[in-house]
């Protein structure tokens, strides 16, 4: 896997994501850069400090990491810079809760970071109890647009042999517009020629999108979702909603945030 960069502030949840971060390097190779933002100059002798103690971590033990200071006013576009100099395939980020992801996701310059500087974003909210990447689960509309990320997930879902779930959630009762949405799902399948056993085809009626994508996870032991840089308000709800449930800690899934291709356009009939 190509380098992966991990912006901490040396919290607990960005202790989380190092974690899962690590997890990934040590079953699919490549390199992670650890990154920390700060002010003042008066910051950087703690901040070495926190790096010697981070190198304590079992965990980190046969990775080839690197940590690296870099000064910014904007943390999103400093993190948008050392990705770009460093060529980064992935940004791996903790998230204690709303502010800090509208910050670090839901923002506009992190928005920026995503579509323009074409990084894929995953977000990990919690410590998972168990670091495995066997089922993906890709909630969508399944209109056009979507092409454009979808080949990112089934290349990153090939990576560790998982098996996506390709999910609509709707409160429909019509029948010929649940049928609509399957069609679509089969273009889908078909455009991308995915292999029987690879995906799992399924239209769930639910009060709301992201209770709907909730219970499936919890449902069918999803490891991980993924959805588009234009889903950021479903992202958002995802948060609130895996709260106002009282959703057992552990069952709030890392978060995938895959780039548009802005001139992306699905060379097939049947789209819509």
């Amino acid at each position: 896997m190509d380098t992966i960069l991990i912006p901490t502030d040396f919290s607990e949840h960005a202790h989380y994501a190092l974690e899962y971060a690590s997890f990934i390097t040590k079953e699919k190779g490549g390199k992670l850069i650890i990154l920390n933002v700060y002010q003042h100059h008066k910051e950087l002798e703690n901040i070495q400090n926190k790096f010697k103690e981070i190198e304590t971590y079992s965990y980190l033990k046969g990775v080839d990491y690197e940590f690296i200071t870099e000064k910014g006013i904007s943390v999103s576009n400093t993190i948008s810079k050392v990705g770009i100099d460093y060529h980064v395939g992935l940004i791996i980020m903790g998230s204690n809760g709303v502010s800090n992801i509208e910050e670090m996701l839901l923002g506009s310059n992190t928005e920026n970071v995503i579509r323009k500087s074409h990084f894929n974003v995953l977000t990990i909210k919690h410590r998972m109890p168990e670091l495995k990447i066997k089922s993906i689960l890709f909630p969508s509309d399944f209109m056009p647009e979507v092409y454009s990320i979808f080949e990112g997930i089934k290349n990153f879902s090939e990576l560790f042999n998982a098996k996506i779930h390709l999910l609509n959630v709707t409160s429909s009762k019509d029948s010929k517009e649940i049928n609509k949405v399957s069609k679509k799902m089969d273009s889908l399948i078909d455009f991308y020629q995915l292999k029987e056993g690879s995906y799992q085809k399924v239209i769930v009626k639910d009060k709301s999108e992201e209770f709907g994508i909730l219970n499936y996870c919890i449902d069918n032991d999803i490891d991980i979702i993924a959805i588009g840089s234009h889903g950021k308000s479903v992202l958002h709800k995802l948060i609130k909603e895996s709260t106002s449930q009282n959703v057992v800690r552990d069952s709030f899934r890392p978060i995938l945030t895959m780039r548009f291709q802005e001139n992306f356009r699905p060379q097939t009939s049947n789209l819509r």
